[in-house]
Order: C-alpha cells, then sequence, then structure tokens
C-alpha cells in the first residue's frame, strides 16, 4: 500500500484543487501539535542491557537440533555457566530445539540464529513448579511462561530465528472450551481466570493463588517479570499459547525488529504491563486478537500494585491482522500515560480498529496523554480511534475511569465504519480527542461521541468532505446514512446485498416523497430524499434533536437480517433521560412479530412483498423531549421519528 493505498491516492485526488489535495495542501501548512519532543527524549532515555561478550552455543550443553531430543537441561545448565561467569551469550545454531521452559538470568543474551527455532513442548507438567505471575491483569502462582525471567536486569532475547510455543488446536488452544479453538466434549477448560478474578477481589495474598497441576491456565509466550533493561530484537514468535510478549513491571524495556506472527485465541503481540520507558519499534504484528494491548493491572490487583504503564513509544511498525492494531486495556487499573505512537502503517483488511482504548467502571485507573502521528491505515472493520468505556462489566461499579488528553495527526484512512466513536458515561467524561490532518477516505458512518468535552476536528476530511466534530443532527434527515429506496435506474441498497424498496410500489401505497404518514397517534413525513439518495438511518447511535412531549415516541422503520432489537434513549430538557428496547420485524415479513405494528406494504426490488412498521417506546410523564439516540443496531433502518 502506497500513500494509504488506492482508496487513499482516489480520496486525494477527490479534494484536489488545482491539482494538489486539498487535504495534503493544509497538513504540509500544519505545525505539529503534539509534544513530539517528549518522545524523542522517551526513546533516547530507554536504556539497552550491558551483557559481556563472552558466547557459548547450547550445543556444549548437550543440545541436540532435530526436534525431538529434550533441551530443557542444555539451556538450563548453559545459562546458569553463563551467568556465574558474570554472563555472555548463549547462541541457538541452526536446527530445531524440543525443550520446556528457559528461565533467563542475569546478563545473559538468549541468541537464536537464523535457521533455528525453540520448539516449546506441549506437556503442561513441563511448566511447573508454579512462578509468580500475571494473568489477565492479576498475580498469581501458575504455570511458567515459557521464556521468563523473575527480578533480572540487564536481559535479552535477540537473533533471527524462531519462538515457537507448538500451540494449537490440540494443545494449549482447547482449554478456552471454544470449538473453534479445538475443544471437544470430554477436554478440560480453563475458567481459573474468574476464580483468580474472585480471590483478588476477596483480597487472598498472591502466595495462596496457587494455578498449577489440575488447573488450566494457558501461559504467556516470553515474560520477564520485574526486570530492568530488558531487549527483546530480531526474532519471530509463532503459536504462543497465550500473549506473546508480556513484560510486566519492567523499566526501561526495547522491542525492536520483532514479527509477533500467532492467530490463537488471546494471541495478543506485545502487552508490556505497568511498565516504565518501553520502546517499541520495527516490529511486524500479525495476531489473533490486539496487536499491540499496554496494559497495568485489573480491578482490585491494580488497585493494590498501582503501578502504571508509561513513557512509551511505538515507532515504524507495520499491523496486519488483530482486534486494535495499538491498543490500551482493558486491563489498565494502574494507568497509562505518555504514550506516543508515529511512522506505523496498518496493512491489513482483517484489523478491527486503528487505535483502541478499552476500560469499564470495574477498571478505574486512567488513560492520558496518548499521542498518534503520522499513521497510515488501509482498512479496518470498526473505528479509526474508539474510546470503549463499555468493555466487559461496562457501567455502574464504582470506579470510574479518566480518560482525557488523546490526539490523532497527520494520519491517512482507506476504509471505515467510524473515524472516531468515544462514548464515555453521563458521570464520566472523556476530556479532550484531537484530531489534525486526518483523512478517512470511505467511512460507512459518521463519527459518534457522547459524554465528552474538548473534541476538536482540524482539518478533518471524511469521504471527501471536511468534516467537524460530532453533534446531535438537527433533524432526522441529516442523519440518512443509507440508500432504502430505489429504481431500475438508480437502485438503491437496504440490506447490503443490493436488496431495496421500490419507489413505484411505495407510490401505490402512498409513501412518495414527502408525504404524511399517519399511524394512530403518531404524524411522519415519508422522505422527501431524491431518487439514489441516502434516505433513511442504518442506525448507530445517532443522536436527534426532536422537541415536544407525549407518551410515546413512535419510530417509522423496518429490520434487515432478522428480526432487530436496540436500545433507543431519550434525553429531556429537565436532563435527565429514559432508555427502552424497540424492537422491529424483519422486512421479508408483513405481519409484525415483535411488538410493532403495519404501517404500509411495499415490494422490494426482487418482487417480494416487504413491511414497513411503527415501533414506539414509552416516554416520562410530564417531559419534554430534547433528543433521542437511536439504537447501535445498523439493521435497523429508519425513516422518521414522531411524539405521540
Amino acid at each position: 500500500m502506497t500513500l494509504g493505498g488506492a482508496a487513499l491516492a482516489g480520496a486525494a485526488l477527490l479534494l484536489g484543487t488545482g491539482g494538489q489535495s486539498a487535504f495534503a495542501a493544509s497538513a504540509a501548512a500544519a505545525s505539529p501539535l503534539t509534544p513530539w519532543p517528549e518522545a524523542d527524549a522517551i526513546a533516547k532515555s530507554v536504556q539497552r542491557p550491558r551483557i559481556p561478550g563472552r558466547t557459548q552455543s547450547v550445543l556444549d550443553y548437550g543440545a541436540v537440533g532435530d526436534g525431538v531430543t529434550d533441551c530443557t537441561a542444555a539451556f538450563r545448565d548453559g545459562i546458569t555457566t553463563l551467568a556465574n561467569k558474570g554472563g555472555g551469550r548463549l547462541t541457538v545454531p541452526a536446527g530445531t530445539y524440543l525443550t520446556g521452559p528457559i528461565h533467563l538470568e542475569n546478563r545473559i543474551d538468549l541468541h537464536v540464529e537464523n535457521g533455528a527455532t525453540i520448539l516449546f513442548t506441549t506437556d503442561p507438567a513441563a511448566y511447573l513448579p508454579v512462578v509468580l505471575t500475571r494473568f489477565g491483569g492479576v498475580e498469581c502462582m501458575s504455570y511458567s511462561p515459557f521464556i521468563y525471567a523473575y527480578g533480572k536486569h540487564d536481559i535479552a532475547i535477540s537473533g533471527e530465528g524462531v519462538i515457537d510455543g507448538q500451540a494449537s488446536t490440540t494443545a494449549w488452544w482447547p482449554l478456552t472450551g471454544k470449538a473453534e479453538d479445538g475443544w471437544l466434549p470430554g477436554m478440560p477448560t480453563s475458567n481459573d481466570g474468574g476464580a483468580l478474578d474472585a480471590m483478588a477481589e476477596a483480597g487472598v495474598p498472591v502466595a495462596e493463588r496457587v494455578f498449577g497441576e489440575g488447573f488450566y491456565m494457558r501461559p504467556t509466550l516470553i515474560q520477564p517479570y520485574e526486570c530492568q533493561r530488558v531487549l527483546i530484537s530480531g526474532v519471530t514468535t509463532h503459536r504462543a499459547p497465550n500473549w506473546q510478549l508480556n513484560p510486566v513491571l519492567c523499566t526501561d524495556v526495547t522491542i525492536e525488529n520483532v514479527t509477533a506472527s500467532s492467530h490463537g485465541p488471546n494471541n495478543d503481540g506485545c502487552d508490556p504491563e505497568s511498565c516504565n520507558r518501553v520502546l517499541i519499534t520495527g516490529c511486524t504484528f500479525d495476531t489473533g486478537d490486539d496487536c499491540i494491548a499496554i496494559k497495568a493491572g485489573k480491578n482490585a490487583d491494580g488497585r493494590r500494585i498501582n503501578v502504571p504503564s508509561q513513557n512509551i513509544v511505538v515507532q515504524n511498525c507495520e499491523f496486519f491482522d488483530g482486534h486494535g492494531a495499538i491498543t490500551i486495556g482493558s486491563e489498565m487499573t494502574g494507568g497509562v500515560r505518555n504514550v506516543y505512537a508515529r511512522d506505523n502503517r496498518c496493512d491489513s483488511k482483517n484489523l478491527n480498529e486503528g487505535i483502541r482504548l478499552k476500560t469499564n467502571s470495574m477498571r478505574g485507573g486512567f488513560i492520558t496523554d496518548v499521542h498518534v502521528r503520522n499513521m497510515t491505515i488501509e482498512q479496518v472493520a470498526n473505528s479509526v480511534l474508539i474510546v470503549d468505556f463499555f468493555y466487559g462489566e461496562g457501567a455502574g461499579h464504582g470506579y470510574n475511569p479518566v480518560v482525557k488528553n488523546i490526539t490523532l495527526q497527520d494520519v491517512r484512512v482507506g476504509k471505515a465504519t467510524y473515524p472516531l466513536y468515544a462514548v464515555g458515561y453521563p458521570d464520566d467524561i472523556i476530556s479532550g480527542i484531537s484530531y489534525t490532518n486526518v483523512l478517512v477516505a470511505n467511512a460507512a458512518r459518521s463519527s459518534v461521541t457522547k459524554y465528552t468535552e474538548d473534541v476538536s476536528f482540524t482539518n478533518v476530511w471524511v469521504n471527501g468532505v471536511k468534516a467537524e466534530p460530532p453533534k446531535p443532527f438537527a433533524k432526522l434527515s441529516d442523519a440518512f446514512n443509507d440508500v432504502g429506496t430505489g429504481t431500475t435506474a438508480s437502485p438503491g441498497n437496504l440490506d447490503g446485498s443490493g436488496r431495496y424498496l421500490t419507489r413505484d410500489s411505495l407510490a401505490a401505497a402512498g409513501l412518495t416523497p414527502g408525504a404524511a404518514v399517519t399511524h394512530g397517534a403518531f404524524s411522519f413525513a415519508w422522505p422527501g430524499s431524491a431518487v439514489g439518495s441516502n434516505d433513511n438511518v442504518a442506525t448507530g447511535d445517532e443522536t436527534v434533536l426532536l422537541t415536544g412531549a407525549g407518551s410515546r415516541l413512535g419510530l417509522l422503520g423496518l429490520a434487515t437480517h432478522g428480526n432487530q432489537s436496540g436500545t433507543v434513549t431519550v434525553a429531556y430538557t429537565d436532563g435527565t433521560t429514559s432508555s427502552a428496547t424497540v424492537a422491529f420485524t424483519d422486512w421479508w415479513k408483513t405481519t409484525p412479530a415483535m411488538g410493532d405494528e403495519t404501517v404500509a406494504i411495499a415490494m422490494s426490488s426482487d418482487s417480494h412483498a416487504v413491511g414497513i412498521f411503527c415501533a414506539s417506546v414509552s416516554l416520562t410523564t410530564g417531559k419534554t423531549v430534547a433528543s433521542v439516540e437511536l439504537p447501535a443496531n445498523a439493521n435497523i433502518h429508519v425513516f422518521d421519528i414522531a411524539i405521540g
């Protein structure tokens, strides 16, 4: 993908003025708005390990690179011998070396040469006795991570070889209990994370949180714990049982030129947790979960330890498949601050979000001062930036997080659903989101913000139009984002499969553009949109201004892809709100099945009789409506709303 790929190049042409894109011209003139000198200072401050120059080979200690011989003792003896001499490099030559866990000592560089593979055994017993570790952000005593160090300094894993956890649908992954991960009836499953969470909430000492033999926690692949000056350089990680790289409570961590490639469950690429001064540079991520996920402990245990992740720079990395490219949370109770991401690119159609901040009211903590610059994103399924307060437990648990000062600058996106999606709580406002020089060539929906303040857009272009920060739509037609009606010459696409309501059949039912539609106590108007133009809202949390008082709110619409429901939230002029579930019958039916009522019967473009319905919810008696928030369900299509 060059300069954001063909989609971005097309967008630049679309915005062109006199041969130069308006976006490019403004961006070129813009001055940096975020404190990037601090990023430079952090990157320079990260100390690398100091390791003596002596070198020995694991072959000197009896290792055999045939993929069959157990080399556990050879790795242990080689590391111990070098450590007793003051440290050095233990080389792993070309070949495949089967082993159990490898525990690093002070001033050791485990150097995996090109052509070498460290292949970890699939026997859980090999990873006992238990060690101090974190599982899902909570401390416990459990199976050893495959490469582990506790309380060490000046350690490295380097080279161009492969670190293969050998996890698969027959080893480690089935413990999720999911058929897609290889689980079959009769196999053990791990519910130990829930038990561990309960122990932490109850204040059980870590030494008593033992999950060894008889339990089924999946270890991380590489976990330095409470270490100083850590380097992971050049290697490729593959087939991890859980998270791939997970430094915990470490200071001065460098992850460089690593390829994290593993598509199993929870196979995050790199998860620095409660770490200070971290540089992630020149890496490639292709993962089964978040590519990078910055963490800081979870819930009660995170509050007990209370150590943030801070002073982190992510630069010159490439992201392929994954959930979020750069994620913070959800285990972030100790707080995350001073995160800088620059000169990164996302080159996959199988990535959910570009920047993903996920938390909830069980986590507490903070996410502050997160800055992104010069990022190119080919495509994300959901949002360029999402701030998700409803991940996991959601609202109402008493530990609201603080999220503020998030900036994106010089970001180019080919395709996304939302340019921005940020929804806080009524009692917990997200503060300070800034977009500067951001281009989204193709966005399916408008940005959504709720319970936010100080959201600013400077030179932001979406679908070829200069965009402003999201705000309530003055009327429903301003929120129209879908073409649901059409003619043979100008077809619509209501259901995403090319089917639409034919204009001729709508006219026969009395639904001509702008026509009054009365149903019971509700007085609607059929959209007056020109043929081929947006004429309905495929709903997704849009807030629409609506004034009046009555007993019920009516919605004129229908559902696609089956019967559908979602939550409507009504705000009143006194500052209160009410929420209710609204449900629509699938348009392929003409008889209502969801408590809604048939308003009209029309025809689809493939000559099927289809229904248009009215659904309604109760309003609070004696109050005046100020606005309506539509459901977060794009399979619900709304043509008008009214108070009755």
